[in-house]
């Protein structure tokens, strides 16, 4: 599918054009340097053990998949959905050979792609500040496994990056977008918190399902059900999207 592949790349070289975009991938560098420098001084400056050397960059993992990377996702998805029907510049895409569910498709890998570099740096710096804590014995024994983490937690964020792309249908900007995204994962995550019983049915409630995979046993039959239940919200978002994609008018 060569018009899949030349719009995915192209979808993310004007991701990595933008200025925000370049501002938000220092900004992932910086925060395992900044939590490192912090937990640095917590450590030896007062004598308390903020975090425990192998710990770390699953720690930092945990704030990247619950806050930093939703909200980077609904921006996202938000821009390349409603904000490009906003500013009319979809109707440039659709102009080019390609049929609509590639360009609805491609802009979908680009987000995945993107969030997939922003876990990458998230990792390589995360593992390269822990060396500054004087973790290196943890640093090789751990690697695998943080390593396994990192990769894991692409899908539950890829699933709410669907989910903001399907709710970017109904706008036509950006901002009135990116609102909704924010206030409706906003409530998700609240609701788990006093209604417990209904917290299981929204992908919102398991961005941190990449703790299943660094158990001592690995709870298989969990980590199925969860898989199971995200994929299937990745195919409903995916196939509502597309349809109200196809049917839009530019």
């Amino acid at each position: 599918m060569p018009s899949f592949y030349a719009n995915t790349v192209n979808e993310l070289v004007k991701l990595l054009a933008r200025r925000k975009t370049i501002v938000f991938l220092v900004l992932t560098a910086l925060i395992p340097i900044i939590a490192a420098a912090a937990a640095s001084r917590l450590q030896f400056g007062f004598g308390v053990a903020a975090l425990t050397s192998a710990d770390f960059p699953v720690v930092l993992l945990g704030f990247y998949t619950a806050v930093y990377l939703p909200l980077l996702l609904f921006m996202t998805a938000s821009d390349m959905f409603a904000g490009e029907a906003g500013d009319k510049t979809m109707k440039l895409l659709l102009t080019r050979p390609i049929t609509r569910f590639q360009a609805f498709a491609s802009k979908l890998a680009a987000m995945l792609g993107y969030t997939a570099l922003h876990l990458a740096i998230a990792l390589v710096v995360s593992v390269a500040s822990l060396l500054f804590l004087g973790g290196g014995y943890a640093v090789v024994q751990g690697l695998g496994r943080t390593a396994a983490a990192y990769v894991t937690a692409l899908l539950p964020l890829f699933t709410l990056g669907l989910a903001a792309a399907f709710i970017a249908q109904f706008f036509k900007n950006g901002s009135g977008a990116l609102t909704v995204c924010i206030l409706l994962y906003a409530l998700a995550k609240l609701g788990a918190y006093f209604v417990p019983a209904l917290a299981v049915y929204t992908p919102a409630a398991y961005t941190d399902w990449h703790m299943l995979w660094l158990g001592a046993s690995v709870a298989s039959g969990k980590i199925l059900n969860v898989f199971m239940f995200l994929a299937a919200c990745c195919i409903l978002f995916f196939t509502g999207g597309y349809t109200l994609f196809e049917r839009k008018q530019y």
